[in-house]
């Protein structure tokens, strides 16, 4: 049920572009004669199974907290008394991580276009997270066929750590800094792991042909807008690592 989970955010960014549909068009005329957003409020996911925890098999709503399995790198849907047995620090030898629910847009991240170039990233979006099992930070960018890790020098990584103390923020594996570039975006954001694989998602499902196909595109924006609804800018204080 994993990927059910992940359509949440999702299918809450589809649930308000159809909102606005439907002010826009008050007779609420759809020609499939079915919801509009494609998704089941009752917390179902798109094949109208219900969604459990991946713990207990208890039924949980469509907007719930994820448990991550770092061994496997995977997200797990998890009920509210199942995420908050592993709301501590974790210890060792815990299997499940708690995916953290905050979101940070970052104003001042320090990122300009000769940085990133120095990356060597071949797209205009990635996502940099501590993997705690390899002692390193793994910078990923989405692809149609899933996250692919991109092969940056140490060096180019460490200059943009030194830039910006807010990295040293994010909790191993569970949280992640999103970059976006696409068209005149330069926006930074500290999210949850599992929005980042909420994006990879987009790509997965809506990508066609070499280039994508504009639907993938504005789907990828509509995530960012939603995102951006979400999410608090942090302020300058926080940012550069001084304590508030």
């Amino acid at each position: 049920m994993v990927e059910g989970g992940l359509r949440g955010l999702i299918d809450r960014t589809a649930e308000r572009r159809a909102a606005d549909r439907r002010a826009a068009n008050p007779s609420g005329a759809d020609r499939s004669g079915a919801d509009p957003s494609g998704a089941d409020r009752s917390g179902a996911d798109h094949d109208g199974n219900p969604c459990r925890c991946e713990l207990c098999a208890a039924p949980i709503p469509a907007d719930h907290r994820h448990l991550l399995e770092p061994a496997v790198r995977e997200p797990r849907c998890a009920c509210r008394p199942c995420a908050l047995l592993f709301e501590h620090p974790p210890a060792e030898g815990d299997r499940y991580r708690l995916v953290p629910d905050r979101r940070w847009y970052l104003p001042d991240f320090v990122l300009d276009d000769a940085t990133w170039a120095s990356l060597d990233i071949p797209v205009q979006m990635a996502f940099a997270c501590h993997d705690s099992a390899e002692g390193r930070t793994v910078i990923r960018y989405p692809g149609p066929a899933g996250a692919v890790e991109a092969a940056v020098e140490p060096a180019a990584w460490a200059a943009v750590e030194a830039a910006n103390p807010v990295l040293r923020r994010l909790a191993p594996d569970v949280e992640a800094l999103l970059v976006d570039r696409t068209r005149d975006a330069r926006d930074h954001w500290l999210v949850p792991i599992d929005d980042c694989f909420a994006l990879v998602a987009v790509l997965r499902s809506h990508w066609k042909g070499l280039a994508g196909g504009q639907d993938v595109w504005n789907e990828v924006g509509a995530f960012f807008t939603e995102l951006r609804r979400r999410a608090k800018p942090m302020p300058v204080g926080m940012s550069k690592g001084v304590p508030r």
